[in-house]
């Protein structure tokens, strides 16, 4: 063999050794932990929902139960939510309101359409997003923003 196909051999067996070891190396990475803040996202990023998975605790019968949430991005603009109206079934719901409106402070407000208010929190302006992992029952629901009535976005949630 030449030598600079010898060359060539030994480099191409040096890249493939370093890939291995980077890929390696990426997939044994830990997590990064959770903060309580959401996840940053841009102004123009807008994503339906997803669906999050999770198992839950195995029974002493040895069977495993899954644990879905649904989730919801909401954008505050400066005319409103958006979007003004989402439907998710019934279950526990991972709300997340992004304030890209320029208000101050938010007086987020959660209404059930015929009935009492599940959620009422002021955010100051420092925070700009907020979530909260509601436990939604079948009905009509209001979001709204205290300090601006025509801002509303309508939440339906349907049986399983």
């Amino acid at each position: 063999m030449s030598k600079k196909k010898t060359i060539i051999s030994w480099a191409l067996v040096i890249l493939a050794i370093a890939a291995v070891a980077f890929v390696e190396a990426r997939t044994r990475s830990p997590l990064p932990k959770p903060t309580n803040a959401p996840p940053e996202r841009s102004a123009v990023e807008e994503k339906p929902a997803v669906k999050i998975r999770a198992k839950a605790p195995v029974s002493p019968q040895g069977n495993s139960a899954q644990l879905r949430i649904e989730s919801a991005l909401i954008t505050l603009r400066t005319f409103g939510f958006e979007p003004n109206d989402i439907t998710r079934p019934a279950g526990r719901l991972l709300l997340i309101v992004d304030n890209r409106s320029g208000s101050p402070e938010m007086l987020l407000r959660i209404d059930r359409v015929a009935g009492a208010r599940l959620r009422e929190v002021r955010i100051p302006h420092k925070i700009l997003d907020w979530y909260d992992i509601l436990d939604m029952t079948p009905g009509q629901y209001v979001l709204s923003e205290a300090n601006h009535p025509d801002w509303i976005c309508h939440i339906t949630i349907t049986p399983k």
